[in-house]
């Protein structure tokens, strides 16, 4: 395997007029000392990829497990970087305690919130001061696109459904109890979460974050919500004149099918008008199919890949006013998530690709 080349143009140092470049990184990736020389030279933003999910901070209440997250949070400190909390409120990779008995029935709206409270109290509490921003919830919003928006955001809250990893447990649990003619419904656990967040971590800033962002219905829910918790907070007796939503997250976990730039441009429109700030928080972008992953890429896929990149960062920049950061949720080929689609700039021997030329150019 290639080492890292150092020389290369630093990404975050030639974007700094427009914004943060950051990617995720693991404890693990401490024992490796090139690639920690890599990342301080073209990252300024860490998200941690898997040690700040909720279950890999509490399985058991009353029970936290810190070590790696701190890790992490030291690094970001030391080397002077944008520290990301990711994430606190998730209908995936969260312990059952948070809102479900052990036969998987739900809690009720009390227990839930209680337990809401008590698990970000201890964990955006003991970081306190030291993350720069929380994507308090994650992909709270089902894909649901095939029918006239109701002009509710609540309506695509994830709830119930067949997929057991995709059921929206914190709604249902808010549900469980909520009294209709006073207003209650699944979707509070919503604010409550913003709430708490900002309670526990009040200098942090508070995103909400999603994947197919640009996509019909769910843009338009994402929109409707931020709104609509902001509204609700400036009627609040704890109103502290700044949002409670304060960022809108962008996954950005991409494909050369469906992604269009027509769209990307549109959701930025929305999104902007909302006050939030944006990051694009997990990018990647994909060619091929997960399905059929023995086939590589060819030059031309490589060439479509490399000009739709082109056309994403020249909207970015179009819009870096609105732009806080932008995440790569990997920092090469091999070892990305979604490796068989050659998503990220670095290739599997941790070469740039030609897509790193063409983007630096941009700046």
């Amino acid at each position: 395997m290639k080492t890292w080349d150092l020389t290369l143009q630093s990404l975050c140092k030639t974007f700094e007029g427009h914004f943060k470049v950051g990617a995720i990184l693991s404890h693990n990736d401490f024992d490796d000392a090139e690639l920690i020389a890599m990342y301080k030279h073209h990252y300024n933003a860490v998200t941690a990829e898997n040690a700040m999910k909720p279950e890999y901070i509490s399985k058991a209440p009353g029970v936290y497990y810190f070590d790696y997250a701190d890790m992490i949070v030291d690094f970001a400190e030391k080397n002077d970087m944008m520290m990301v909390g990711h994430t606190l409120v998730w209908h995936a990779q969260s312990a059952k305690w948070l809102n479900r008995n052990e036969d998987d029935t739900v809690l009720t709206r009390a227990e839930a919130k209680t337990n809401l409270e008590a698990f970000i109290k201890e964990y955006a509490g003991r970081y306190s001061g030291r993350i720069h921003s929380w994507d308090v919830i994650n992909e709270a919003f089902t894909d649901k696109n095939d029918e006239p928006y109701t002009g509710n955001w609540r309506d695509y809250l994830r709830r119930d459904t067949p997929n057991p990893k995709a059921v929206g447990h914190w709604y249902l649990a808010y549900e469980n109890g909520a009294d209709a003619s006073k207003g209650e419904s699944g979707a509070d656990y919503v604010f409550d979460a913003f709430y708490f967040a900002r309670k526990y971590d009040p200098k942090a800033i508070l995103y909400f974050n999603e994947y197919n962002e640009e996509f019909n219905h769910k843009c338009v829910a994402i929109t409707d919500m931020v709104n609509d918790i902001n509204e609700q907070w400036r009627k609040h007796p704890e109103y502290d004149n700044r949002l409670l939503v304060e960022g809108i997250g962008m996954q950005s976990h991409h494909n050369h099918k469906d992604t269009k730039p027509e769209k990307i441009r549109a959701a930025f429109e929305r999104f902007s008008k909302t006050g939030a700030v944006i990051s694009i928080t997990e990018m990647d972008l994909t060619f091929g199919s997960a399905e059929n992953p023995a086939v590589p890429m060819s030059p031309e896929d490589a060439q479509t890949q490399k000009e739709l990149y082109i056309e994403l960062f020249k909207i970015y920049i179009e819009y870096s006013k609105y732009i806080e950061r932008i995440t790569f949720w990997g920092l090469n080929d091999r070892d990305s998530w979604r490796a068989w689609g050659s998503p990220l700039f670095f290739d599997i021997e941790d070469r740039a690709k030609d897509v790193f030329y063409e983007v630096i150019k941009l700046a």
